[in-house]
């Protein structure tokens, strides 16, 4: 459990910020995630049902999710 103190200093992150929630199975309740996608100033929040480890457990979709945020110039206009 994080320091309370700690969520008052989110808003002092700028940059784009991308939040992978594993979803309902994860340990980390997805309304904390949205909570903390709120606090942010350009947040993008995705969830992916994978429970904790979504890097090992849909390495796929954790990828794709990233690729998307790191590099939207290179994405086709549809």
């Amino acid at each position: 459990m994080p320091n309370p103190v700690w969520w008052h200093h989110m808003g002092r992150i700028t940059m784009p910020t991308l939040l992978i929630g594993g979803g309902p199975s994860s340990p980390i309740p997805p309304e904390q995630i949205a909570a903390l996608a709120g606090l942010l100033p350009d947040a993008r929040h995705i969830a992916v049902d994978a429970g904790h480890l979504v890097h090992e457990t849909r390495p796929r979709e954790f990828l794709a999710a990233v690729e998307e945020f790191l590099s939207p110039a290179d994405r086709t206009p549809s």
